[in-house]
Parts: structure tokens; C-alpha cells; sequence
């Protein structure tokens, strides 16, 4: 859902509720919160989607692709898997793979992303952990012509036997054991990431309900004359949503107040100063 920004009143709009603002306020500017971009009445109804919370804030290079659509891979020079490659992804949003530790912003770029290099080798290397090590073959001993005497050599080689069988087993175990814990691993980065995109998006919501302007303007007109140096004016606001109660990461709140700043008519900044522009 695309969120607007009144920059007459400094309301925080839905798309659909513009119509009914519109009738109570003369809104000449809108601007988006996601991108920032300025709209007027007319325009701001072509603006129907806008940039997610995964493209904006992100690791590079898996934003959406620009016509919309998710990217075909190309089967024709890619092999079939020969192993599970479906193994680490999660089966609804938040998209995300356990086993890369890695996020998505579609089921279809998460399959895209299973059928990469880095993704098919840890499958084949998780799967490889779960099988017991192979026996090597051996050959049966000859006892064509034996006499009593080379069968009571027997017993030691059969002893020797069954300490190789017994070295096996425990390295069998060992194995099984350090894939259980490596999948636990998988689990609890898994649950990180779930609760790391939950916060994410709980931030991006409750910035969108801050009356941004509002408190650049009251603490402007802290001072009579209404200019602040930009890092004091920073620490004030900053404080006053604290105050509120607010919890959301401080990157996300100067980074959004910068952009408030810049891009309102209210506010001029002329090298480290911060000026609030008098009405006309």
C-alpha cells in the first residue's frame, strides 16, 4: 500500500483516503514516503505502487525486477539437480533460505536463488552429511588348502575386523551428530531472520505515523528565530519520538528525517543550518 505524505497540513495519507482529504484540505503537494517523490492532485493517481521494504532497505541486488515481472531462469544450459534443491526455503513470506541465510522478496526469486551455484553445492554438501560413509570393499580371504594350523591364525584378522567395523560406526555417528547440530543452526538463523523481517516491517509502519513535520516545525520555533544547526535540530527531534515511546532503529529515523527536511517547501537548509521558511 502506497503512503503519502500532505505537505500542506503534514498528514500521513493512505492512497485510498486521499479523495476525502482533498475536500478538507487544499493539498497542492504530496509526496511519497517510500520514494519521495512529489505529486500534484492529478498526478498522485498514476503513483499506484511503489519501491518494498526488501528494495529499500535490503541487501543489493535482490530488488524486484524493473518491468515487474519475476525473471525467467535459463533452463536450457543449467543440469537438473541431482540432489534436493528445495531444501533451507521456506514454504511462505517472509521468503528467505535457512541454508544460505539468505532473503527474497518472492517465492519465485527464492527459487530463482535455489537453483544458483552457491545454493545447489551447500544442498549437495547437507545431503552428503546425512548418508553414513561408504564401507571400501574387500576381498574375501582364500581359504582354498588351508590347514589347522593357518585357521588358528583367523582370529586376530577377524578382531582387527571388527575394530575397522567399530571405527565405522562411531565416525558414522560423529557425523550424524555434527549435521544434527549444523541443522539446528540452520533453525535458529531461520527464526532470527523471521523476527528481524517482523521488525523491519513494524519499523516502516510506525514511521509512517509519525507527524514528521510537525515536530521539525515545533522545535524550529524552539528558537526565536527559527534556525538550527542541523546535528542539534537531529538530537532534538530525535529525543521528542523517543520520548513517545518510539523503538524504531535510529539509521532509519535520520535518514527519514534528512528526506523530510529536503524535500519540504517548510524547510530550507543552507549549509549546517536548518531554517524554517516564514509564511507568506
Amino acid at each position: 500500500m502506497v503512503w503519502f505524505q500532505c505537505e500542506d497540513c503534514g498528514d500521513n495519507l493512505k492512497k485510498p483516503k486521499l479523495a476525502s482529504h482533498f475536500r478538507s484540505c487544499s493539498a497542492n503537494k504530496l509526496s511519497c514516503i517510500d520514494c519521495g517523490q512529489m505529486f500534484g492532485q492529478q498526478s498522485v493517481q498514476g503513483h499506484t505502487q511503489c519501491m518494498t521494504e526488501m528494495e529499500k532497505y535490503g541487501p543489493k541486488g535482490q530488488a524486484k525486477p524493473s518491468n515487474g515481472t519475476p525473471g525467467k531462469p535459463n533452463s536450457s544450459s543449467k543440469p537438473k539437480p541431482e540432489v534436493d534443491i528445495n531444501i533451507g526455503l521456506s514454504e511462505r513470506p517472509p521468503w528467505f533460505c535457512s541454508l544460505c541465510n539468505t532473503s527474497a522478496t518472492s517465492k519465485q526469486t527464492l527459487l530463482l536463488h535455489a537453483d544458483g551455484k552457491k545454493h545447489r553445492a551447500k544442498a549437495r554438501a547437507f545431503h552428503a552429511s546425512k548418508q553414513p560413509p561408504k564401507d571400501s570393499e574387500g576381498l574375501a580371504p582364500n581359504t582354498e588348502g588351508k590347514s589347522e594350523n593357518t585357521e588358528k591364525t583367523d582370529l586376530p584378522l577377524n578382531e582387527e575386523s571388527k575394530k575397522e567395523s567399530d571405527s565405522h560406526a562411531s565416525e558414522s555417528k560423529k557425523r550424524k551428530l555434527e549435521a544434527s547440530e549444523n541443522n539446528g543452526e540452520l533453525i535458529h538463523d531461520s527464526n532470527a531472520e523471521s523476527e528481524k523481517t517482523k521488525k523491519s516491517k513494524g519499523d516502516k509502519e510506525d514511521i509512517k505515523k509519525i507527524k514528521w513535520k510537525k515536530i521539525i516545525t515545533a522545535v524550529l520555533k524552539s528558537n526565536p528565530e527559527g534556525i538550527l544547526k542541523m546535528r542539534k535540530l537531529r538530537t532534538q527531534v530525535l529525543k521528542t519520538i523517543r520520548e513517545s515511546g518510539s523503538t524504531i532503529d535510529e539509521n532509519r529515523l535520520v535518514d527519514t528525517l534528512e528526506h523530510k527536511i529536503n524535500s519540504s517547501s517548510k524547510f530550507t537548509v543552507n549549509g549546517k543550518y536548518v531554517h524554517l521558511v516564514a509564511k507568506s
